[in-house]
């Protein structure tokens, strides 16, 4: 009989074939998160376009914020590649963002106070502005979770005949996906 609360998960080493990559076959990994890094430059160039600031200042801030979130996309990719960071669950993800997220935005600011000849780089102090990014990071990383939920999955069909690696994470998420369903179903019964 079951009572509807969930099973307490016995925490199990995740292995996943990273020890037969090719060098191109883990760039190919990183390809979702690069793209969604550089998405977040993007934004941000616009909105700062959008609040009035010269082109090559957005140009600057969103290249500067993009790059550094790519970077940082390319690392969680590989945690997940690895099995350090299960698929599918926002925790990590938000922890990973609270950390990744801050430093490129401490990164970006720092640059982008030098580029656009500011005074000051952070008007209230640094204490101020790291806790700060870190509440702005949630929103990030969940964003970010989201973006990686919907589209990873597609990149890993269109690369899983070339990579283990994809078609074992593809695989993890139709395993969930077919759990999800024999819930439902057996609700419905």
């Amino acid at each position: 009989m079951a009572t509807g609360h969930a099973q307490p998960a016995t925490p199990e080493p995740v292995s996943t074939p990273w020890g037969s990559l090719d060098r191109r076959q883990v760039v190919e990994l990183t390809v979702p998160g690069v793209v969604i890094g550089l998405l977040g430059g993007m934004i941000l160039g616009v909105v700062i376009a959008g609040g009035g600031q010269p082109f090559h200042v957005a140009l600057f801030a969103g290249v500067t914020l993009g790059v550094p979130l790519a970077v940082a996309g390319a690392g969680y990719e590989l945690l997940v590649a690895k099995g350090r960071i299960p698929l599918g669950i926002l925790t990590p993800v938000a922890l990973y963002w609270a950390v990744a997220f801050t430093l490129a935005r401490v990164f970006q600011t720092a640059l982008l106070d030098l580029y656009a000849g500011s005074d000051v780089a952070v008007p209230y102090g640094w204490l101020d502005f790291l806790a700060y990014q870190a509440l702005v990071s949630v929103g990030f990383g969940i964003g970010y979770w989201w973006l990686h939920e919907n589209f990873a999955p597609m990149w890993w069909i269109r690369i899983r005949e070339r990579n283990p690696v994809a078609d074992y994470l593809l695989r993890v998420k139709l395993q969930a996906v077919g759990a999800l369903e024999a819930q439902r179903g057996e609700r419905r019964r």
